[in-house]
This record gives C-alpha cells, sequence and structure tokens, in this order.
C-alpha cells in the first residue's frame, strides 16, 4: 500500500499530465482548379500568390499541394533580455521579401511527447505565426479567419504542431495557428515585476491577443475578412478562448469562439501566484524584492526551466488583462458576448489516468490506490462521497473507475455549466463520443483509449497532430471528420454551426436544451438531461460546493 504522502504526489503527478496535454480525405482544390479550366464559359480561378504584403513586410510562402502555407511568421518582436516578462511588443519591419516557409522556433519550453514539443527549446525570440488558406483566389477577399490557440497545459506546445491546411482547404477559411509565452516565462507573477498599467503573471494571454491583433491587421493579405475572426483552441488553448472571453483587453478582436475540452480552467489567484513567484525566485537566488525583476531577467532561460520543474503554470486572476476567472465572468455576463461553440470528449481521464499509472507507474491504478488518490484530490470526506457514487463493482477495473471520476469534475460537468452560464450568447454544446478513435498517442495501455482527452483534434483537422498524416479513419470516421470540419467553418463563417449541414445543431437553451453527440454515423442532438445524468453533474455541483 502506498503512503498518504506519496498518493498526494500521484495525483500531483496525474493533474500535471492533464495541464500538459493539449494533443490532438486530400483536399478538392487540384480539382476544383481543374474543373475551372475545363468548363466552357467559366471564369478560371487564379492562383493565389506565394508573396503577400503585411504590415511588417512581404513574406513569400509555399504551395504544399494542398494549401498555401505561410510559416514562422512573426507578429511581435523577442521578449528576451530586457524585454522578459514585459507585454509583446510590435516586431520591427523588414527589408526585401522574408522567407515563410519552415517554422519558427517554439517558445522556451521542456520537450515532451504530451505537448508535441520534442526538443526543448530557450528561445525567446518566438512569437511567431503560421498561416493556411486555400491555393485559389477568392473572388472576394472575405473568407472568415480562424486563430489556433494551441494546448500544453500553459507549460508547453506549440502552433507548429497542428497543421491547418486541410481545415483551410476544406473549409475555405484562413486558419492561422499561433505561439505565445508558455510556463513561467509567459505566467510569472511578482510584485517585482508589476507596472503602473500593468499586473504581472498574463503575460502569455498577452502575447495570443497580441497575435490577435496582427491577424485584424494583415487578415486581408491572405484574402480573409478582419471582422470575421474565429478564436479556437483545445485543452489549455480551449481555456485560453474562455480567458480571452472574459479578458478586456481582447475585446473586438474576435468575433466567434471555440472551446475543446477546457473552457472553465481553475487558474488560481493572484496572491496565489505570487507565492509560486517567490518560491521561483528564491530558487534561482534572486530574494531581494528591490532587485528581483532585474535578477531574473539575467538568468539565461535554460536556468529558469530547471528551477521551475514540478511547477505548474496558468493565466493569473486578478489583473487588467483578466480581471476576474472565466466563470465569474460568465455568471456576471463581464464578457465578450460572441457566439460560442464548446464540449468535451466523452472519456476525457482515460488518456491522463493512463500516462499517470500505466506508463509512469509502469502498472494500472490498484484498488488500494483509487481512494488514496482520491483523498488526496477532494479530502476525507468528499472522497468518501466520490467512492459511493463511483464504487469499484461497477468499473472493470480501478483505472477506469477514475478515469470517470477524472472526466465527469473536471471536463464534462464544467463543460455544461459553461453552456448553461453563457445562455445569454448564442451558445452550441457537444460531447464527441467516437467509442475507438485512431490512437493518435500510439500509446496503449490496460484499458481501452475512448474518446479521450484531445483524440477529436484528428477529426478536427483532419491530420495526426505532430505526424502531420492523415489519421487510419474507416469510412464512417472520416465521414465524421468532414462533418466536424463542416460544422467548425460555417460556425467561424456565421457564428451558427449549421447553414444546411445535417443533421442539424440545436442551439443551447430554452426548456429542454441539447448538446450534439458527435460519433461516426449516428451524430445526434441529445438532452443534456442525459448528458448531465450520465456524467453525475449534480453530484458534482454538490462536491465542489
Amino acid at each position: 500500500m502506498r503512503s498518504t504522502a506519496s498518493s498526494r504526489s500521484t495525483q500531483q503527478m496525474i493533474i500535471a499530465c492533464a495541464a500538459a496535454l493539449g494533443l490532438a480525405a486530400q483536399t478538392m482544390a487540384g480539382a476544383a482548379v481543374a474543373a475551372a479550366a475545363g468548363a466552357p464559359g467559366r471564369t478560371v480561378a487564379r492562383q493565389a500568390p506565394l508573396v503577400v504584403r503585411t504590415t511588417g513586410g512581404e513574406i513569400r510562402g509555399l504551395d504544399e499541394g494542398t494549401a498555401r502555407e505561410f510559416l514562422g511568421v512573426p507578429y511581435a518582436a523577442s521578449t528576451a533580455g530586457a524585454q522578459r516578462w514585459r507585454p509583446p511588443r510590435p516586431h520591427a519591419p523588414w527589408r526585401g521579401v522574408l522567407s515563410a516557409t519552415m517554422p519558427g522556433p517554439t517558445c522556451a519550453q521542456t520537450a515532451s511527447l504530451a505537448t508535441g514539443v520534442l526538443t526543448t527549446s530557450t528561445a525567446e525570440n518566438c512569437l511567431n505565426l503560421n498561416v493556411y488558406s486555400p491555393r485559389l483566389e477568392p473572388a472576394r477577399r472575405s473568407l472568415p479567419v480562424m486563430v489556433w490557440i494551441p494546448g500544453g497545459g500553459f507549460t508547453g506546445g506549440a502552433g507548429s504542431v497542428y497543421d491547418g491546411a486541410v481545415l483551410a482547404a476544406r473549409g475555405n477559411a484562413i486558419v492561422v495557428t499561433i505561439n505565445y509565452r508558455l510556463n513561467a516565462f509567459g505566467f510569472l507573477a511578482l510584485p517585482s515585476l508589476d507596472g503602473k498599467h500593468q499586473s504581472s503573471g498574463d503575460y502569455g494571454l498577452m502575447d495570443q491577443q497580441a497575435a490577435m491583433r496582427w491577424v485584424r491587421g494583415n487578415a486581408r493579405a491572405f484574402g480573409g475578412n478582419p471582422r470575421n475572426v474565429t478564436i479556437f483552441g483545445e485543452s489549455a488553448g480551449g481555456a485560453s478562448v474562455c480567458m480571452d472571453m472574459a479578458s478586456p483587453t481582447a475585446r473586438g478582436l474576435f468575433d466567434h469562439a471555440i472551446a475543446e475540452s477546457g473552457c472553465l480552467f481553475p487558474e488560481p489567484s493572484h496572491q496565489l501566484a505570487e507565492q509560486q513567484g517567490s518560491a521561483l525566485a528564491a530558487r534561482l537566488g534572486c530574494t531581494r524584492p528591490a532587485t528581483a525583476a532585474a535578477c531574473l531577467r539575467a538568468k539565461p532561460a535554460g536556468s529558469i526551466l530547471k528551477a521551475e520543474a514540478g511547477m505548474g503554470w496558468s493565466p493569473v486572476a486578478g489583473s487588467p488583462t483578466l480581471p476576474e476567472s472565466p466563470i465569474a465572468a460568465f455568471l456576471t455576463g463581464h464578457y465578450t458576448h460572441v457566439p460560442l461553440l464548446q464540449g468535451s470528449n466523452h472519456d476525457e481521464g482515460r488518456l491522463f489516468v493512463g500516462i499517470g499509472f500505466d506508463l509512469l507507474q509502469g502498472h494500472p491504478m490498484t484498488r488500494q490506490q483509487y481512494p488514496q488518490v482520491l483523498t488526496a484530490q477532494f479530502g476525507a470526506v468528499n472522497a468518501r462521497k466520490v467512492i459511493a457514487r463511483y464504487p469499484l463493482r461497477r468499473y472493470k477495473s480501478p483505472d477506469l473507475a477514475y478515469a470517470a471520476v477524472f472526466t465527469d469534475s473536471r471536463f464534462s460537468c464544467p463543460a455544461l455549466f459553461a453552456d448553461d452560464f453563457t445562455q445569454r450568447s448564442q451558445v452550441y454544446g457537444y460531447e464527441f463520443s467516437d467509442p475507438s478513435p485512431p490512437n493518435d498517442f500510439g500509446i496503449h495501455f490496460s484499458f481501452p483509449l475512448g474518446a479521450a482527452h484531445s483524440t477529436e483534434l484528428q477529426y478536427v483537422f483532419q491530420r495526426i497532430p505532430l505526424l502531420d498524416t492523415l489519421p487510419p479513419f474507416t469510412r464512417a470516421q472520416l465521414r465524421l471528420s468532414d462533418q466536424i470540419i463542416g460544422y467548425w467553418s460555417q460556425f467561424a463563417a456565421t457564428g451558427n454551426p449549421n447553414g444546411g449541414l445535417r443533421p442539424r445543431w440545436p442551439r443551447f437553451g430554452g426548456a429542454s436544451p441539447r448538446l450534439q453527440e458527435l460519433i461516426p454515423g449516428a451524430t445526434a442532438s441529445v438532452p443534456s438531461s442525459r448528458f448531465a445524468a450520465f456524467h453525475n453533474c449534480a453530484f458534482w455541483v454538490s462536491v465542489e460546493a
């Protein structure tokens, strides 16, 4: 039997895995060119140019056969040295034509399979983005723009992990994937870093909003409409979407929002964040308040990465960028009221439990560990309630029992609550429920992965993140992927996922609200009451209270 301290360590490790994980039919564009060229009386569609002029200067992209790609485009200046832990600044214009044919540096982070970044990076000149657009010149420069905020638990990840080419081509949209500062570089809070018009802790959110401003200023250069921008993301990226909705400094920068598996993320208070910031400063020997900021800015990036090991990071509530948490903002109406599409996956927690036990501990969770981990997470009194609601006898293994607890408490029910809180806006809820999606991680556990965390990403992009290959879909799964791309891109275009698509997706609300269940060959709307009963949402309200 493991000790209580060990159980708490295990629980913290699983939560850290949960925070750190943000992971994820060729286009008909070529056929369209041939058809246009061969059809008498039709105007031949022009190939879109590979050199475009942005606010910073001209850039040259490439044509990969599916879409135009402009990679590693800087949207803000370096944040190294004296600019570390300061708001992002515009990038200086350049002369000549900048090559945009390779991804730019990933922001400083430790390598992790979970985030899709396999090489440790110490780069701080990393505020770059990637633009994917249809190969043909649009008749009018008015395509919807979709800005992807990558996940990775705010400690890792990069825009280059995700290939937006198929989504751009199939969805007839401009797709932009971005980098933003991560871990301590993006979310360190310390009094010595606070300025006259800012407070520390939310530099990563500031970066996201700087990227949105760049998109507003440059969308037309790629054929996009700067007044029709959708921000979307998964896991920490989904949480970022909802934080940007709650951020007054992001108002006017986007028109629609899509949050996958992470809208209501538990961010720390400014006080707790400053306590962790002080602990990091102490590890680095920067303990004098008057000189702490200068001391920390002088430290090599690699030393900071090493010193922050074991710490979790996220945006901080209580700053001008994020005055209050999304849940508080949604409840009070203090958020940007734009159409929102958001939801979760049927088996989110299985990935975290499999990694935490099967992979890292070398064996599945034991019957003895189950109550210990629950006690470490919820406390003794609530743990007994959880065990009564999720008794081991109902599950094939302790792994699956705890995965259900993790799914319901941290993903499914918070997603339903977000739908409820944002009904004053136009909200569409979903659950991704493919019971056997391709295993995009290539990791096998002692139980079926199911519709685990991030498995929907390969359906949204029709590519396996990082590997950039078509997933081994069945015909029904490929149709589901086409369906999801249709819903997502139609929502980006109009704020409504329907527009003639079938089956119809009802808006969440009214006396009997419904969610769209996304499942191969059986996508349909289902009562939210059924979803709430399956995931024990009334129970979790009482436990969290």
